[in-house]
């Protein structure tokens, strides 16, 4: 049976286990992590705060751009070619929520897509444009139609639609495969979906989507949930992995019009899976994910859910183990009472062996991943005091009433340095600057190997209050 971690019980562990350490003021960071400017979103569709989802980058004509989503304001998009001077270059005008983003390419042209989940009037720009290319846009006399607009941006200055994928149970996240000709859609229902399953579009034509007859069937478990909440390719497009809510999945995408499954896994001390990449290291492969707390319901504390490794090396990605778990080890009340502070979306950068993540209330991070080299189920790491593997903080930033959903870069200079994008819900785009060779955060954050991580993260099955609570902000676009 899928159990799920009782939030209560991993705090009081966790402020245990945290090593004595100074309040954080309203305004804390790393000495290596400075905060560059804010970009506040204007207000559209009805929306009432910045609210920053999901970021993403492209090089394009020689200049770099970022496109940040956004509930109902519309996707965001950013000439970052000098980061320091960050501007707003243009706005898809779209009031949907979720607004998750992919690019892609076709040729010289630049696409995107942004995704449609819940709740939508259907009289955004965004409806009208696709209505006009002849799509019927409305489900009802008061509610558009859910799925992933397709969008044209090879001039970033003015984005416009090109195609939407209707699906009924709405895209909460839309994956392009690195050959750019598939997309998989990721629903994010609860448990009342009966027979979960991760939809396959065909992309070829961006301009004439097809949504595939064939989909992959996922196993229902109890829990939250099994449909895809998220989907992260392999750089080579080879193989995929789902954060499915109850589990996690492993498909093999060789050929991406026909996926497999390889493998799926439960974790009895995730509460609700969220997002899972693939992490290679030293001819170890590895599965990172990620556990949102209640869907982000979790309560005014820190820390709440936090992020588990699992090796895949070889025949284990038919049964994958778990070697490792990690979270900040900031205890403390969030600066709201609405307020949250689970791990959240995050980037991988293996090469450099990074991963910058958002912790909502708990600011973004910078984290070292090398030592997973040597991780393994026994390996035992708390705080400094590390054998046998482990992640580390190397740098955060916290402002006091930030909800920072996404935390990236789109690249790593050759000393180590970069400039990381921060889209939050109350904020809108921050930019930070982080420098490799200036003092570390003081706080590393908690290890702990499968065994430790098993006994000291308590189970139990999500109650009926729990899902209820979810399922209420899942509707508000969270």
């Amino acid at each position: 049976m899928s159990r799920r971690t009782p939030l209560v019980a991993t705090l009081a562990t966790l402020a245990t286990l945290a090593p004595a350490a100074p309040a954080l003021a309203a305004d804390a960071h790393s000495p290596n992590m400075t905060h560059v400017m804010n970009v506040a979103y204007e207000l559209r569709n009805g929306a009432t705060k910045s609210g920053g989802t999901d970021i993403e980058f492209a090089r394009h004509k020689g200049k770099q751009y970022a496109f940040a989503g956004t509930y109902s304001n519309g996707m965001q998009i950013f000439d970052i070619t000098s980061p320091a001077k960050t501007k707003l270059v243009g706005v898809y005008d779209c009031g949907i929520t979720q607004g998750d983003i992919q690019v892609f390419n076709r040729g010289n042209r630049l696409f995107t897509t942004y995704t449609s989940d819940t709740v939508n009037d259907g009289t955004s720009p965004c409806n009208r444009e696709a209505e006009k290319l002849g799509y019927d846009m409305m489900k009802s006399e008061t509610a558009g139609k859910n799925g992933t607009f397709i969008v044209d941006v090879t001039n970033p200055r003015k984005p416009r639609t090109v195609s939407f994928v209707e699906v009924a149970q709405g895209s909460h996240n839309m994956t392009v495969h690195p050959s750019g000709r598939y997309m998989y859609n990721s629903n994010s229902d609860l448990i009342t979906s009966i027979a979960p399953a991760i939809e396959v579009v065909d992309i070829t034509d961006p301009a004439r989507p097809q949504l595939l007859d064939t989909e992959l069937e996922l196993t229902p478990l109890p829990g939250l949930g099994t449909e895809s909440h998220d989907i992260t390719f392999s750089d080579d497009g080879k193989r995929a992995y789902s954060a499915a809510l109850s589990h996690g999945v492993i498909i093999d995408t060789t050929n991406p019009a026909a996926p497999k499954v390889i493998s799926e896994w439960d974790d009895e001390t995730i509460n609700v899976w969220h997002q899972a990449d693939p992490f290679s290291i030293g001819g170890r492969d590895f599965v990172i994910a990620e556990d949102e707390m209640y869907g982000a319901a979790g309560g005014p504390h820190c820390p709440s859910g936090g992020v588990h490794v699992y090796e895949v090396t070889g025949e284990l990605e038919k049964a994958p183990v778990k070697v490792g778990y990690w979270n900040i080890d900031e205890v403390r009340a969030t600066s709201s009472a609405t307020g949250r502070c689970t791990a959240h979306v995050f980037d991988i950068h293996e090469d450099e062996q990074i991963m910058t993540i958002a912790f909502y209330n708990g600011g973004v991070r910078v984290v070292d991943l090398s030592g997973l080299l040597n991780a393994g189920p026994t390996s035992i790491g708390l705080g400094d005091n590390v054998t046998g593997g482990s992640m580390r903080e190397i740098a955060f930033y916290r402002f006091d009433g930030m909800d920072s959903w996404s935390a990236k870069t789109p690249l790593i200079e050759r000393d180590g340095d970069f400039f990381m994008y921060g889209n939050d819900q109350q904020r809108g785009l921050d930019v930070y600057r982080f420098e490799s060779n200036r003092p570390e955060s003081s706080r590393k954050g908690k290890w702990m190997n499968a065994r430790q991580a098993a006994l000291t993260l308590a189970t139990r099955k999500a109650s009926a209050r729990e899902l209820a609570q979810y399922r209420m902000f899942c509707l508000l676009g969270r």
